[in-house]
């Protein structure tokens, strides 16, 4: 890993909120924030955490676990847990996901500062939620979305407050509401019609590409003038583009057709978009591309293409890779090979949205219980982050940052309830089809023992 890139990195940010300087960059219209309504926590148990401060023996067992790998018995003896930043440190970077309840709950609040050395705002800065409909509706100015950051304040001012560095949102994604493509910002310009299979097609009267084009430069300008502006310092990336690569679609390229961007600009919307986010980001801030499936061959070589163009604008500054895996995928050699082809390009690899989910979609997974289905996510949880350091020290991958996606297992959208197909009954059913448990704590804040297979545990076996 180039420790002195993020060393550097990491030293400018924190000069910058130290300073309060912010960038010097043309400010839109100011977004409108609008309020939303508090979220009361219930208090849930949580468990103790190692305390650097701790007494004499105390530290010595803490420095010697670090070596020993003997986590769990730690845990079990001193009663308090060891920490993931601390494990790592001299390797990469160990985030989460927050949500707003993660920073304003004091026992989430203590575990995210004990454990972690970088925050993502994933949820809370995505264009679903912080693009506001009805303001924007009834603004005269259709080039420009109403933004309210009223969620994501609560976790860059805790990022802010705490010295943690945050790797700012996905900016350009698909998780974008159909209104803001419309010609007035109008859902009623949005319609939907039921297909004869049951499926829905929705379609879009769209605005023209000229002003979609603006609604997407004034969108990126906006949130990072923003967060700049009232956070300096805070955001050290941003994740440009997310997803834009979809083979299944047809594309020559495998860009991903369904886009609303892709629909309403064309193709160039992707460069254009990289160009925009390093016409407004900081210098020191790290521009980068994020994709799922990277382990794929139909997805890891049209991304690749994509990247050596950006690389050649010097548009980009690193790769995210999506881990979204499972006890089944990705295999070794496809993980490997990914990381292999990832880092030639020289460019920096983060891992993001890291989560084992404990279902494979078989219909075995049925057959088994909770204990089962938690018992196949911490071998595999085991058996990955040993293949990061190996990749990290001994094949010299550039790996500079693992995220986590989330804390509490209640939290994860695998366990949201939706409309899924149930096989067994053969009709289509609302609710959660099958619970997950991905994260390292459960519903109740317990450690789960994938915590312990995180940190490398050598009672646990990856196999």
């Amino acid at each position: 890993m180039r420790k002195g890139n993020l060393t550097s990195t990491i030293a400018i940010a924190m000069v910058l909120f130290l300073t309060g300087c912010s960038g010097s960059v043309e400010i839109g219209p100011v977004p409108t924030i609008t309020p939303r309504p508090t979220v009361t926590q219930a208090p849930t148990p949580t468990p103790a955490i190692a305390d650097n401060q701790s007494g004499e023996g105390d530290a010595t067992a803490k420095t010697s676990v670090y070596e020993t790998k003997k986590f769990k018995e730690y845990y079990e003896t001193e009663n308090k847990l060891p920490e993931l930043d601390e494990a790592y440190k001299d390797l990469f970077l160990v985030g989460i996901d927050a949500l707003v309840i993660d920073v304003t709950d004091e026992e989430r609040k203590a575990v995210i500062k004990e454990q972690f050395n970088s925050i993502s705002v994933k949820g809370d800065l995505s264009p679903k939620n912080i693009m506001d409909y009805e303001t924007s509706k009834v603004a005269t100015d259709k080039t420009h979305i109403a933004l309210n950051f009223s969620g994501a304040d609560v976790i860059l001012k805790f990022a802010q407050e705490n010295n943690i560095p945050v790797r700012g949102p996905k900016l350009i994604t698909n998780e974008v509401p159909e209104w803001a493509f419309t010609k007035d910002l109008d859902r009623s310009q949005v319609t939907e019609t039921k297909n004869e299979d049951g499926t829905t097609t929705k379609t879009i009267e769209y605005a023209s590409a000229d002003i979609i084009a603006a609604r997407m430069e004034n969108y990126i300008k906006d949130v990072i003038t923003y967060c700049n502006t009232n956070y300096p310092g805070v955001i050290i990336s941003w994740d440009v583009l997310d997803d834009v690569i979809s083979p299944g679609e047809g594309h020559e390229l495998k860009y991903r057709e369904t886009s609303y961007w892709h629909q309403g600009i064309g193709e160039n919307y992707i460069v254009d978009a990289c160009r925009i986010a390093r016409k407004y980001a900081e210098p020191d801030q790290k521009l980068f591309f994020s994709q799922d499936n990277l382990d794929e061959a139909a997805t890891l070589t049209p991304s690749l293409t994509l990247i050596d163009t950006l690389k050649a604008e010097e548009l980009i500054d690193g790769i995210a890779i999506q881990a979204h895996y499972n006890p089944n995928s990705p295999n070794v050699f496809n993980m490997e090979d990914m990381f292999k082809k990832l880092s030639a390009t020289g460019l920096e690899l983060h891992i993001t949205e890291f989560y084992v989910d404990t279902n494979t979609g078989d219909m075995g997974d049925r057959d088994l219980t909770p204990e089962e289905l938690i018992a196949r996510g911490v071998k595999r949880y085991k058996a990955l982050m040993t293949n990061f350091v190996n990749y990290e020290q001994k094949k010299g991958y550039d790996i500079v940052s693992i995220t986590f996606e989330g804390l509490t297992d209640d939290t994860s959208s695998l366990n949201e309830p939706k409309e899924y197909f149930d096989e067994v009954a053969g009709e289509v059913m609302f609710g959660v089809k099958l619970e997950s448990y991905p994260y390292l704590f459960d519903k109740e804040f317990n450690v789960k023992e994938a915590f312990f297979a995180a940190l490398g545990d050598v009672s646990i076996k990856g196999y």
